[in-house]
């Protein structure tokens, strides 16, 4: 029998927005802290052996700009399903835990759902009213997360909310009260904005009085 001593931590990286996958060997792990470090050169975080079967995440958070100490069971890195990771103060989402396979399943239905999303309300399978295509899945995904947080909704009470995709940027609107709430898609500083909030909060449409 072969045992796989290779674990995966996928985290979401607080300057691009992108999630990193990162392959962490438990021999390495038990002997030093391992750090993890996104492919745009940022420091996601660390993590280190704390006793027997149990290891030490040590990530930032840019909600609450602090570091989180997270412990983690060995048992987290081998179960068939995959477990999230939140920062325990805001619900935020800060990334996934488990098999390899698994996370990268996770992570290619969860994109095909969002791109499949993105191109019914685009209403163009060329995509050519969309400048760059990338960071709009990337912030329709995260529109997506925040909602199955119960994130987004309008300060009316209304929860039921329509988005529409424009050349580069996302609206969410409200059918209630016709409240608006637009979300730059332009560029990778836009992404990373997004990754940092928890909330979308479209605020009640103003109308004039007439005398």
């Amino acid at each position: 029998m072969v045992i796989s001593a290779v674990s995966t931590l996928a985290l979401y990286c607080p300057r691009c927005g992108k999630i990193e996958l990162h392959n962490v060997s438990r021999f390495a792990i038990n002997n030093a802290a391992c750090q993890l470090v996104c492919s745009c050169g940022q420091v996601q975080g660390a993590i280190s052996s704390s006793g027997r079967r149990q290891y030490l995440l040590d990530i930032p958070c840019v909600v609450c700009e602090t570091n989180h100490l997270i412990f983690l069971d060995s048992n987290l890195f081998r179960q068939p399903k995959v477990s999230k990771i939140y920062c325990d103060q805001t619900n935020l989402e800060l990334g996934f835990i488990g098999k390899t396979e698994a996370i990268i399943a996770t992570i290619a239905k969860h994109k095909q759902e969002v791109a499949s999303l993105a191109s019914e309300m685009a209403g163009q399978s060329d995509g050519s009213g969309i400048e760059n295509s990338q960071i709009l899945l990337e912030i329709l995904n995260k529109i997506h997360d925040i909602a199955e947080q119960g994130g987004v909704y309008c300060s009316c009470g209304n929860t039921d909310v329509d988005v529409d995709v424009l050349v580069d940027a996302v609206e969410l609107s409200c059918p209630q009260c016709e409240g608006r709430l637009l979300i730059s898609a332009k560029d990778e500083q836009a992404l990373a904005r997004l990754s940092a909030m928890e909330v979308l909060e479209i605020a009640p449409l103003r109308r004039t009085s007439r005398k």
